[in-house]
C-alpha cells in the first residue's frame, strides 16, 4: 500500500490536498501548497526555531467529555500548520464512511528504531484517542525544549534517532457512530446498514461496515467464531486485513520496519503482552513489556485466552515477531465501564505520559 503524505491547510473548508508521493484527490488544485518537508531530512534532535504547543488553541487540552472525529481533524491541522519541519502527516485510508485514519509521524521516517502507538481501534474506547493525541504534543514540545527525564535521561535524549508513529484515531467511523448514534454516520446506505444491525450504538465497538477490526488480523482469525454477521463487535469480517483500518495499519507495520507496538484499549488497569512467542521474540518482548509496567504501574497478563483471538496485538508478534502489547486504560480508579468518562483521564494521563520515553529507553537500551 502507499500512503499519501496529507496537507491540512484547507480542511475547515472542504479541500484537502495530497502531496509528497505525487498523489492527488481527483480535481483538487495543490499548485498553490508548499510541501511539507521531508522529515527525513530533519533531525528531531537539533535546536528547534519552533516553540512549544498552543494548549490553548487545541481542543484535546479542553478535556471534552467526547472527542470527536471533527476535533481531531482541529487539532491535527492546527499541529500541521505549526510543526510541518518536526512532523509528518500521512493519510492511511479512507473509510467507508468517508473519514480519514492518519498517522503522525515524529522523526526520521527512514529510521532504524520506529515505534508504532495507536488507539480508538474499538469505538466507544475513544478516549484512548486523547492518550495517544496528548503523548504527540508532549513529544512535540520535547523537540522545542520541553519535557523532563526519564531513568535519568532526558526525553529529548531519548527521542534522538527513534521514529514514533501516532495513530490516535485508528477507527473514526465506529467512533462517530459511538459518540453520536447514526446521525454520526454520513453516508445514507451505511446509515441504513446500521441501523438494520441494531444494538446499543453508545456500546458500538466495529466500524461503519459492522466488523470488529480488533478482530480482522492474521492471528487464529480463522479458528475465532464471533458474530456469524455484520455487528457492534465480534464480528471478524470475511478475511484477515478485510477492512481499509485494519489493512492499513498492517501495510503501515510491514512498510516501515516497526519495532515495537503499542495498541489503547480499554476497559481494564493491565498489559497484554503474550502470544505464543518463543525464543529471542519473546525475551525481547518480556523486556519491553516489563519496562512499560514500570513505567505505568499496569500489571502484565500473558493469558492471551482470555480475549478474543485475532488483535493486532496477536498478529505482531506472532506472525511478525514484533515485541506488541496491549495496555487496557480506563480501570485505573476500579471503574469498569466503556465509554469511560472524561472525569477519569487525568488518572489514566498520569499513568501512560512517560509510555513513549519508556519504548524509546527500552528499544535503545
Amino acid at each position: 500500500m502507499k500512503f499519501k503524505k496529507i496537507f491540512l491547510a484547507s480542511f475547515l473548508t472542504g479541500a484537502i490536498f495530497f502531496g509528497g508521493f505525487g498523489c492527488a484527490s481527483e480535481g483538487a488544485d495543490n499548485s498553490n501548497v508548499t510541501p511539507t518537508k521531508n522529515i527525513a531530512e530533519s533531525n528531531n534532535s537539533a535546536p528547534s526555531n519552533e516553540s512549544k504547543i498552543p494548549r490553548q488553541d487545541l481542543i484535546v487540552y479542553s478535556s471534552p467529555e467526547k472527542y470527536s472525529y471533527d476535533d481531531f481533524m482541529h487539532d491535527l491541522k492546527i499541529i500541521e500548520n505549526n510543526y510541518s519541519s518536526q512532523v509528518q502527516i500521512i493519510k492511511l485510508c479512507d473509510t467507508p464512511d468517508g473519514r480519514g485514519v492518519y498517522d503522525i509521524v515524529l522523526g526520521d521516517i527512514n529510521g532504524d528504531n520506529q515505534v508504532l502507538i495507536f488507539g480508538a481501534m474499538h469505538a466507544r474506547e475513544y478516549i484512548t484517542t486523547q492518550v495517544v493525541m496528548r503523548q504527540l504534543c508532549e513529544a512535540i514540545d520535547v523537540l522545542n525544549g520541553g519535557g523532563g527525564t526519564y531513568r535519568g535521561i532526558s526525553d529529548a535524549e531519548l527521542l534522538k534517532g527513534v521514529t514514533i508513529h501516532f495513530v490516535p484515531l485508528s477507527n473514526p467511523d465506529g467512533v462517530s457512530i459511538s459518540q453520536f448514534g447514526l446521525s454520526g454516520i454520513n453516508n445514507d446506505s451505511i446509515r441504513n446498514q446500521v441501523a438494520s444491525m441494531g444494538g446499543d450504538y453508545v456500546q458500538w465497538k466495529a466500524n461503519a461496515r459492522g466488523v470488529d477490526l480488533n478482530r480482522n488480523f492474521d492471528a487464529g482469525w480463522y479458528e475465532f467464531g464471533g458474530s456469524s454477521y455484520p455487528s457492534s463487535e465480534r464480528y471478524k469480517g470475511t478475511a484477515p486485513g478485510s477492512e481499509p483500518e485494519a489493512a492499513a495499519l498492517i501495510s503501515l507495520t510491514q512498510d516501515y520496519h516497526i519495532k515495537r507496538a503499542i495498541s489503547y484499549h480499554t476497559c481494564g488497569a493491565l498489559i497484554y503482552w503474550y502470544y505464543k512467542q518463543s525464543g529471542e521474540v519473546l525475551a525481547q518482548s518480556q523486556k519491553f513489556a516489563n519496562e512499560i509496567s514500570s513505567a505505568t504501574g499496569y500489571p502484565l497478563d500473558d493469558d492471551y485466552t482470555a480475549v478474543d483471538a485475532a488483535g493486532y496485538k496477536d498478529w505482531a508478534v506472532y506472525k511478525l515477531g514484533i515485541p506488541s502489547i496491549t495496555i487496557e486504560t480506563g480501570a485505573e480508579s476500579g471503574f469498569y465501564d466503556n465509554p469511560v468518562p472524561q472525569r477519569f483521564f487525568n488518572g489514566i494521563w498520569e499513568r501512560n505520559k512517560n509510555v513513549v520515553y519508556a519504548t524509546a529507553y527500552e528499544l535503545k537500551y
